[in-house]
């Protein structure tokens, strides 16, 4: 007979057994250069990456000849793309831990670094070889860098690929910062690398067009702890449109190495810039005060750091070849004109709905020239816009119209234009043409002829009496009547009073709410309303973190609200959480293409069950807490 310990020893055997089968590993060893002279130092990064939790442990280095181990250190990485799948879209994430070494070279002449045995899952896996060429000091030119200092990437941050540039915007929505500049990036260097801490700015691009985005992050460097912070000026940022991508309410560390020396790092503030004036201009610091105990620091250190500034050049925008329909969108977008009404009567009016959307701020964009005839009336015009983390962004009009005549009408398709960034020149969109069948009207007044029809009219007047004729005789009161229907208005009012005030009613708490508000999602998922699903999910969010935060959450950002919840709730639900937002943000509010390929709703059921499930379990974790954990 098998014991109960042994038979969770097999089970714990077979489920990582499980796990390493199917997990798609890799292992690659890799170096920040293959020349250097005598004295240099370089790194080495094993780099192990799987889409499944798998155990990993220390690669086994071998018996590397003419080196010295100076310094070893291990991050991780986790990155989360959208695939395409049988069932519909889903999230893959695929995890990497880096172990670094950094060497220094004690001789010269080629040095050869082995296979190195790492062992993921229970099964052993092994980089390839890797050779180095030693020479004099002096005959490199090339100073040493470490993987973590490159600061200019090759691949542009999101590519013109249409099917990239979803993966690459999901990527990046589920990154807690964009981490890394892009084509043309800049960041500041340490003024002093033994400070106990530094602010340096980071940006992805220093020469931009006007109104072209430029990213934008401040990152705090620091070896010891920071037992406290205080952030005295954000930038101003003058001279820029400016989006928050993200403010940090807390501190969340990641290793990165500057000249040798491994630091940990925080993201403080990150926006997205669009130059409002072209010439020359500045982003300039963010200023911070902190008490920093340990590291270069010692017992402790209070002190205040700014940034550097980080001049910007602004280019202007071609003339030649400038459309006339130009409005000053910048970057790459879509345009969509659509009759939302299924039918169209005269004197009556229908919505126009005009959307923009794309890479860049749409805020910027207004409406193109409408072509109407005779029989068309323009009665009113809304605009909703909005602009994402990912640096994606829409702007929707919405444009009343009254048709005066029955009979076939045909909008003619809207034109517009912006300045493609990457191609470098302007580019024309055009929708097509609308054609209608508008249907006779009831002979009701409409809403735009709405008149008083009776103007001038005169009314006789009632003759005025000239003696008075009294026709009645007073009755008698009725004492116990009168009673009887003030008693009888008393108790009706009391009653009414009782209901309206919900004394005999239980009224519904939170879980009952979530209960009610998910049922009218699965009614929108019936109805294939996708769009919809994406918007009442997130505002369900909303509600419940803003109940449980006690900060209402209508108007607050995520990061605040979650920062005000239960230590215990976060840490069960914040990052689960944060996906799911991200897969309904697209769904509610992203390309309309994403919605398009979408033909099994079954997918859009599984992310809604796992959000009450979530969010129930969010409520749990409240009303069973103290909240005696600090929030942080």
């Amino acid at each position: 007979m098998i014991k109960t310990g042994s038979r969770l020893s097999l089970f714990l055997f077979l489920m990582l057994f499980t796990q390493a089968v199917f997990a798609d590993v890799k292992v690659q060893g890799v170096v920040d250069r293959n020349e250097m002279g005598m004295g240099d130092t370089f790194t080495l990064q094993v780099r192990v990456s799987s889409d499944k939790s798998v155990p990993v442990n220390e690669p086994s280095l071998p018996v590397i000849k003419g080196v010295q181990l100076l310094h070893k250190w291990v991050n991780s990485q986790s990155q989360s793309s959208v695939v395409s799948t049988p069932q519909g879209i889903d999230f893959k994430t695929v995890e990497t831990k880096v172990f670094n070494y950094q060497f220094a070279v004690t001789q010269k002449g080629n040095v050869q670094i082995t296979p190195i045995d790492v062992e993921v899952g229970g099964k052993t896996y092994q980089t390839d070889i890797i050779n180095l060429s030693v020479l004099d000091a002096g005959q490199v030119a090339q100073a040493p860098q470490n993987p973590s200092q490159l600061r200019k990437p090759t691949q542009p941050r999101w590519p013109r690929d249409p099917v990239d540039s979803l993966e690459e915007r999901f990527n990046q929505l589920l990154q807690r910062q964009f981490g890394g500049a892009g084509v043309g990036g800049y960041m500041t260097e340490p003024r002093n690398g033994k400070e106990s801490f530094f602010i340096l700015a980071e940006v992805d691009k220093t020469e931009a067009y006007k109104g072209e985005q430029v990213l934008a992050s401040w990152y705090l460097y620091t070896r010891g702890r920071v037992r406290e912070i205080d952030t005295l000026k954000y930038p101003t940022l003058k001279g820029f449109w400016k989006e928050d991508i993200q403010i940090s309410t807390h501190l969340n560390f990641e290793q990165d190495v500057i000249n040798g020396i491994p630091y940990n790092r925080a993201l403080l503030a990150s926006y997205a810039l669009f130059p409002i004036d072209e010439g020359k201009t500045k982003i300039d610091p963010y200023k911070a005060k902190a008490t920093i105990v340990g590291g270069f620091a010692g017992r402790g250190y209070q002190g205040t750091k700014a940034s550097e500034s980080i001049p910007i050049l602004v280019k202007p925008l071609p003339e030649d070849g400038k459309p006339l329909d130009f409005t000053g969108a910048v970057g790459e977008f879509q345009m969509t004109a659509e009759v939302v009404d299924g039918s169209v009567v005269t004197n009556q009016p229908f919505a126009l709905k005009v959307r923009f959307e794309g890479r860049g701020n749409a805020k910027l964009i207004e409406l193109p020239q409408l072509q109407l005839g005779d029989s068309l009336e323009v009665y009113d015009i809304k605009n909703e816009s909005k602009f994402f983390k990912n640096g994606q962004s829409f702007k929707e009009f919405e444009v009343l119209l009254i048709p005066r005549e029955p009979g076939e009408l045909t909008i003619k398709g809207l034109t517009s234009s912006f300045f493609d960034t990457k191609a470098k020149k302007y580019v024309s969109l055009k929708t097509e043409n609308i054609r209608l069948n508008v249907l006779p009207g009831t002979k009701q007044l409409s809403m735009g002829d709405q008149r008083l029809e009776a103007e001038g009219e005169t009314k006789s007047l009632p003759g005025v009496a000239t003696q008075w004729d009294p026709q009645f005789t007073p009755s008698k009161p009725k004492l116990f009547l009168w009673m009887f229907a003030f008693a009888f208005g008393f108790l009706v009012l009391m009653g009414k009073a009782i209901y309206d005030m919900g004394w005999l009613t239980k009224k519904p708490d939170l879980k009952d709410q979530l209960k009610i508000r998910f049922s009218k999602v699965d009614k929108l998922i019936g109805k294939s309303q996708l769009r919809e699903v994406g918007i009442e999910v997130t505002n369900i969010v909303y509600m419940v973190l803003g109940d449980i935060s006690g900060l209402g959450g209508a108007n607050e950002e995520l990061d605040k609200v979650l920062g005000k919840t239960a230590p215990s709730v976060r840490r069960e639900i914040e990052d689960p959480l944060r996906k799911l937002m991200d897969y309904f943000g697209v769904l509610g509010f992203g390309p309309k293409s994403f919605v398009d390929k979408i033909k099994d709703t079954s997918e859009v059921s599984k992310k809604v069950n796992e959000m009450e499930k979530l969010l129930m379990k969010a409520i749990r974790l409240t009303q069973g807490s103290d909240f005696s954990e600090d929030k942080t």
